[in-house]
């Protein structure tokens, strides 16, 4: 929206600054503030102060020159200095005096409450504020920097920016430091502050604070006492505070809480045990040394220990054996590599077939890695995102890779916020070119702000984080991506042998997260990736069929599953309870849930969990539904999601009074703690595919189990997991986003349903833990409305990627 006041400014620095003051650049003229208006005030400042050529930057030239004559004060009389004052209040959301010439009343309580905002009310105001704080000040005006709390920021991130300001800028006045932005949001700036704080706190001398994590740094840090329960201080608030930004945590789909305080707690020692579990760095529960590195840089302690490498130079037999005995397990290698032999960047690094044999002869695994002209902006639209997509596939059909091989796509720049419009639309691509067939899933190679966003928005299934980049903006003030597979910590050479008996060369150390990507070890393997589980469901029915030969075995099959986690009340009521004397009987055999809770899911490579699946499957198979009247079946599977993430949702409308902006966060997310997660999204859709292919088909549950997860290379119509979303959204919705908004609202509204499902899924599970304005009755039929159709977007992009789309 335009700004009257904003762009008033736009014309006056404008017509006033260009073509006089050297080097000015204009700003746009829209009446939207942005660093294009504050860049252009700044360099009419810079021309005020007889600085020429001006630039686009308010740095230590600047600052001295304005500090040198006092600031900018009301008693100012040089009129334009007045205007860049009160324009620049205008820009940065305070009001300014109108003429913009004059210092008024307006102009000094806007610059009070800025003083205020920042957290130093108490502190000074503009009758006595000193020269170089009313400069810093000054220079934040120049600035985007918010001191207001903003949609999403917290307040508590906001007081801990204030103690920032309060304690190291004014009372310590460490002269490094400036004004940390006060917006509730943890970013690279007050990344910054943070590790000037820390400098001064661990002793630092004040000219060598400098904000950077160096060796200096690191010393007086390993030299710090461990703080533990019972710790008090400014070090344990510092300490806290990086544990709130590197937030949440995600410990068994639950995040786990933390705040910022001076008194170190068992809750905060429950919080630092998950973060080093999380971070794979020694569980203490203490502020070791690898802790405060892992929390302050995206490198953490990068001499710690790694198990696995990428590289561009190809390995031999002799190389690969060598960093096997090393402890390396897994290495990183190019599928391709576009540029011709007599290109001047050239690296020679794409894979062979000979050399991937003596990778895995070598005893080490693979993951691959796709990288074309990733280094620059141009190369990311969705066109060339499908085109390398495309190729990928290609690539690692040739060489053999399995079914679910997460194949990472890299972004090798610092990729900005700006930049991500067209990063995402890069993976879009990337995401119709492999989901035309399934076989291969995707990951994200770059700084944890990208991998981030891209997990988000188009689904990464794996982060391989470029830690080692720790100067990217997209690597400073970020927490480590919740699906972080490889972290890459540090460059350098590996040798092996001395003289001509050995070799020297460049290698990436990365470290690889235990229980994330498996990497490959065996090319164009013959067995489904879920093999263990087919394996196990058809022993399940054979010995049900032994147990109860007139029985109906596919039900035995799901009471195994839903024995532990799906034997509740409600549970009992629809499907009956579990069979006990059958579990005793499996126990016997040595059948037990332990070790049998997840399998290997084909399409994605990840876990996907067994218990929910199998309860999904046996309420579809007992009520089943493909017509407008919603069912149990519903109700078990994607209806009892939905609830509970409708629940989750009106518990958070303070934050998120739009469902849409919720569900973008929160809805089917692999990176959030959510009651409706990308593995509910399989399990849901699994189990009203197996369903349907049982009935429609008139198979057993081991065939269909093995039909569904054991097809390598599907025909045209198979039901397989490679169209999971596309068939259940064919086949309950009708491909129609209309039918599942109706579908999803009548759910929740207990319209057109069984008298079952409305007493089993929304009077007994949320009208007891819900206020009456937050039934969805209640809420009005266009958010409601809005709700219901983040839901149905969801699907049809799912549904959409597997259709190349």
């Amino acid at each position: 929206m335009e700004d009257p006041n904003v762009l008033a400014a736009q014309k006056w620095v404008n017509a006033t600054y260009d073509g006089v003051a050297k080097g000015y650049v204009r700003c746009t003229q829209d009446g939207s503030t942005g660093w294009e208006t504050v860049l252009s005030l700044t360099q009419g400042l810079q021309h005020e102060l007889g600085i020429s050529p001006t630039v686009r930057n308010f740095g230590p030239g600047t600052f001295s020159k304005l500090e040198a004559r006092g600031g900018i004060r009301p008693s100012e009389t040089n009129a334009n200095l007045v205007r860049i004052i009160n324009y620049a209040l205008w820009c940065k959301g305070y009001r300014g005096a109108s003429p913009a010439s004059q210092w008024t009343a307006t102009t000094t309580d806007s610059m009070n409450d800025l003083i205020g905002d920042a957290g130093l009310a108490s502190a000074a105001t503009m009758s006595n504020i000193p020269t170089r704080l009313l400069v810093q000040f000054i220079k934040a005006l120049m600035r985007m920097d918010q001191f207001r709390r903003v949609p999403g920021g917290t307040d508590e991130i906001r007081r801990f920016q204030q103690h920032l300001n309060r304690t190291y800028v004014f009372d310590e006045e460490i002269t490094t430091m400036d004004l940390a932005p006060c917006d509730g949001f943890y970013s690279r700036d007050v990344q910054q502050a943070v590790m000037k704080a820390l400098q001064f706190e661990i002793g630092i001398p004040r000219s060598e604070i400098g904000g950077y994590f160096g060796s200096n740094t690191k010393a007086k840090l390993k030299e710090q006492p461990t703080l533990g329960v019972g710790s008090k201080g400014d070090l344990v608030h510092l300490f806290t505070a990086l544990c709130v930004f590197n937030s949440p945590v995600i410990e068994n789909g639950v995040a786990i809480p933390t705040g910022i305080r001076s008194t170190y707690t068992d809750k905060t020692e429950e919080f630092v045990r998950a973060f080093q579990k999380f971070s794979q760095i020694t569980v203490t529960g203490k502020s070791d040394f690898d802790t405060w590195a892992q929390l302050l840089v995206s490198t953490g302690n990068d001499l710690r220990e790694t198990t696995a490498c990428d590289e561009a130079e190809p390995l031999t037999f002799a190389r690969a054996q060598a960093l096997s005995r090393a402890g390396f397990q897994i290495v990183g290698r190019y599928l391709d590599e576009h540029l011709p032999p007599e290109h001047e960047d050239y690296l020679g690094k794409a894979l062979t077939s000979a050399e991937l044999g003596d990778i895995l002869r070598g005893g080490l695994k693979v993951y691959p890695i796709f990288q074309w002209n990733a280094k620059y902006n141009w190369n990311f639209t969705y066109d060339k995102g499908f085109e390398q997509g495309d190729m990928a596939e290609k690539r690692a059909r040739e060489f053999g890779f399995g079914q679910g091989t997460c194949i990472y796509f890299a972004v090798d720049f610092d990729a900005t916020q700006a930049d991500m419009d067209v990063v995402l639309d890069y993976f879009r691509g990337v995401r119709a070119a492999l989901g035309r067939t399934n076989r291969y899933t995707y990951g994200v190679y770059g700084s944890r702000n990208v991998c981030i966003n891209v997990t988000r928005r188009v689904g990464a299934t794996w982060s391989f984080v470029s830690g080692l980049s720790w100067g990217f903006s997209g690597n400073l003030g970020y927490p480590l991506p919740a699906n972080w597979s490889f972290n890459q910590i540090r460059n350098g050479t590996f040798s092996y042998g001395s003289g001509s008996f050995g070799e020297a060369w460049e290698i990436d150390r990365n470290v690889w997260r235990r229980f994330s990507d498996r990497g490959t070890s065996v090319l164009n393997p013959a067995q489904s990736p879920a093999q263990q589980f087919i394996d196990l469901v058809q022993r399940l029915h054979t010995a049900a069929l032994e147990y109860n030969p007139g029985g109906d075995p596919a039900r035995l099959v799901c009471q195994f599953f839903r024995q532990s986690e799906y034997n509740g009340f409600n549970w009992r009521l629809a499907l009956g309870a579990v069979d006990q004397d059958w579990i005793a009987r499996l126990a016997d055999q040595g059948l037990t849930l332990t070790g049998r809770r997840n399998f290997t899911d084909p399409v994605t490579g990840s876990s996907v969990g067994t218990e929910h699946l199998m309860a999904t499957l046996e309420m579809c198979l007992e009520y089943s539904s493909t017509t407008d009247l919603l069912t149990l079946g519903d109700g078990g599977g994607w209806g009892g999601d939905l609830v509970t993430f409708y629940m989750d949702w009106r518990k958070a409308k303070a934050q998120y009074p739009n469902p849409m902006l919720f569900a973008q966060d929160y809805l089917g997310k692999r990176d959030a703690a959510s009651t409706f997660s990308n593995d509910q999204w399989i399990q849901d859709a699994d189990g009203f595919n197996i369903m349907q292919l049982m009935k429609t088909e008139s198979l057993s549950l081991p065939t269909a189990i093995a039909r569904y997860y054991g097809t390598d290379s599907p025909g045209a119509g198979d039901r397989v997991c490679q169209r999971r979303y596309s068939l259940f959204y064919s086949d309950r919705f009708d491909s129609d986003s209309s039918t599942t908004q109706i579908l999803a609202r009548n759910l929740l509204l207990g319209e057109n349903c069984e008298a079952a499902l409305i007493a089993g899924t929304w009077l007994l599970r949320s009208k007891e833990s819900l206020d009456p304005a937050d039934q969805p009755d209640n809420i009005g039929a266009n958010v409601l409305s809005e709700f219901v159709l983040a839901y149905a977007w969801e699907l049809e992009e799912r549904a959409d990627a597997e259709k190349g789309k």
